[in-house]
């Protein structure tokens, strides 16, 4: 079968077409062949920019996650700076409650206080040297047990000097031991 014969004014059209589209080719800047090919490479190139994204995202995630770890250890750190700073006042708090009762100091009435768990303390009142040493070990210890994790105090006499020693669980296994972190004073009343 024959194609029917283009009528003379489609003929025409397609002359008149494709001669305009020789004109505007004929005057096109040189760097034109370059601007298509930029085109196309841009075209070739549209995915690349989704994966560069999602790069950037996984490295943001990374790094977030990093920060909240940084976040949380510097939690940790300052609950175990505060724990600290307890101690250091609940030993000085045992060396001026010391030095307030010289009288049972001198009589070595603080000479030996150990942890006792769940103390009751008796009132002192019209309290002897030796009452008021019982005294102050107890309440001292219940601070201790109140405001530290199994927090508990102990009390020695080296000659003159006595040493106190405050410690707590700070690995928070569950029990006081040498792997705990404590604080100790030494000090003349």
């Amino acid at each position: 079968m024959r194609r029917p014969e283009r009528c003379f004014w489609e003929a025409g059209f397609d002359i008149e077409y494709r001669s305009r589209i020789d004109t505007i080719r004929s005057n096109l800047p040189i760097g034109h062949s370059a601007m298509r090919q930029q085109l196309s490479h841009r075209a070739a190139s549209a995915g690349t920019s989704m994966i560069e994204v999602l790069i950037t995202v996984v490295i943001l995630a990374f790094g977030l996650i990093g920060l909240a770890g940084l976040l949380l250890q510097g939690f940790g750190l300052n609950n175990a700076s505060y724990l600290r700073s307890v101690a250091t006042q609940q030993a000085y708090d045992m060396g001026d409650r010391i030095r307030a009762n010289v009288a049972g100091a001198t009589a070595g009435n603080y000479d030996s206080i150990t942890y006792t768990a769940n103390q009751s303390c008796g009132a002192c009142t019209n309290c002897t040297v030796i009452n008021l040493a019982t005294f102050d070990a107890c309440e001292w210890n219940k601070e201790n047990e109140t405001l530290l994790p199994l927090g508990r105090g102990n009390v020695s006499r080296n000659g003159a000097e006595f040493v106190i020693t405050v410690s707590w669980d700070s690995n928070k296994d569950g029990a006081v031991n040498t792997n705990d972190t404590g604080y100790t004073l030494r000090f003349l009343p």
